[in-house]
């Protein structure tokens, strides 16, 4: 008789810890999902220039951005050089201003690729981070996105 009452009891307990640990987890996911990164400090690599990937020939470097919270200097890697410039923020605005970049010679699609990059980085009105994920964008509209790296 004892037995059969210990039996369940010991089921129920197991039951318990067991709900109780999936809690947990879930729990400890579900913040991971939502922390956001840091806009400083970050190196923050390109995913994508409006829809596109960028597909680089001459290199298997990727296209970059740092942002130092100390200056407001920006630096980073736009497909055949390095370049850096200033950026101001209020609130959700950003803007770019006096990018200058190393001038080294590289395929034609690759230098082609870089010099859209730069320009659409002047056009840059706005930015939105969600988790891991940087959106740089303006009139509403992401015209670059990096990840966290």
């Amino acid at each position: 008789m004892k037995h059969s009452f210990f039996i369940p009891l010991t089921l129920i307990i197991f039951m318990f810890i067991g709900c109780k640990s999936a809690q947990n987890k879930e729990k400890n996911a579900s913040q991971t999902l939502n922390s956001s990164v840091s806009l400083f400090q970050t190196e923050w690599e390109l995913l994508k220039i409006g829809a596109s990937k960028p597909k680089l020939i001459a290199t298997d470097n990727k296209i970059s951005i740092l942002f130092s919270k100390d200056n407001s200097h920006c630096a980073g890697f736009s497909g055949c050089n390095r370049y850096s410039g200033k950026y101001n923020i209020k609130k959700e605005n950003i803007s770019f201003e006096s990018i200058i970049s190393t001038k080294m010679a590289c395929p034609g699609n690759d230098m082609s690729f870089e010099n859209n990059y730069l320009n659409t980085l002047q056009k840059i009105t706005s930015y939105q981070i969600i988790a891991d994920t940087l959106f740089l964008q303006s009139k509403g509209r992401t015209l670059l996105t990096y990840i966290a790296r």
